[in-house]
Parts: structure tokens; C-alpha cells; sequence
């Protein structure tokens, strides 16, 4: 094989596994926002829960 050629497959391999860092960056954070989007919706359903429970409770100001 050509030297030239190693060397380019050799940058080839280095971009391809700079791609794949890349994407799994990019899916961590996206991981990350959709916990946070499950986070706020289980802290809106907690507060809403416990408005219930104290309206029931009869301890509603």
C-alpha cells in the first residue's frame, strides 16, 4: 500500500472517530435535556399533588 494512501485512511479513521465523540456528545446532552424536561414535569405534578391533598385536608387557607 502507498504511503499516501495509509495516510489517508488514517485521517479518514481520525474524522470517523471524531464524528462518533461528536454524536455521543450531542446524545448525552440531549439525554440530559430530556431528564430535566421528566424532572420538571415530575416537581409540576408533585405541586399540583400536594394543593390536592391540602384542599382535601380542609387545610386550605
Amino acid at each position: 500500500m502507498p504511503h499516501g494512501r495509509a495516510g489517508s485512511e488514517k485521517s479518514t479513521n481520525r474524522k470517523v472517530d471524531s464524528l462518533v465523540r461528536e454524536r455521543d456528545s450531542i446524545r448525552r446532552l440531549l439525554d440530559q435535556a430530556d431528564l430535566s424536561m421528566v424532572s420538571e414535569g415530575l416537581e409540576s405534578l408533585k405541586n399540583r399533588l400536594h394543593s390536592i391533598e391540602t384542599r382535601l385536608s380542609g387545610e386550605e387557607d
